[in-house]
């Protein structure tokens, strides 16, 4: 994970997080296992998002149960900027945002080789 030293080599991107007119910059974890984007209540209040008004559906995964609320934001990578179902995820988590299948992997190609350390992103040309 950035800033902690000996953590093994994790697919995590710089991105910003965007609702109106205000911005959250942080990194996200690649996951090719999660089904769509996912982030932290403290992330959705500080992009405005008032979670607490939004229905909450219970869910559960590896980590165990979960209550989300469902939101529509924008997130930029590098010079992409597109529309972003997220679930904002109640309680304590190791990773404050997530990125899945839906939002990633349908957009790009994704290298992931850790024991080289490398991770690298190619975005499609859409026409």
């Amino acid at each position: 994970m950035p800033g902690l030293k000996n953590s093994l080599p994790q697919p995590m991107l710089p991105l910003k997080f965007i609702n109106g007119t205000k911005e959250v910059s942080t990194y996200a974890l690649v996951d090719s296992e999660a089904a769509g984007a996912v982030i932290s209540t403290v992330i959705a209040e500080d992009l405005g998002i008032d979670w607490q008004k939004i229905p909450g559906v219970g869910g559960f995964s590896v980590g165990g149960n979960f209550i989300s609320h469902a939101a529509k934001i924008k997130v930029r990578i590098f010079d992409e900027e597109f529309g972003l179902n997220v679930n904002i995820i109640e309680g304590v988590a190791p990773y404050k945002a997530i990125l899945g299948q839906r939002d990633l992997f349908q957009r790009a190609k994704i290298i992931f080789e850790g024991y080289k350390k490398v991770f690298h992103i190619e975005f499609r040309n859409y026409n």
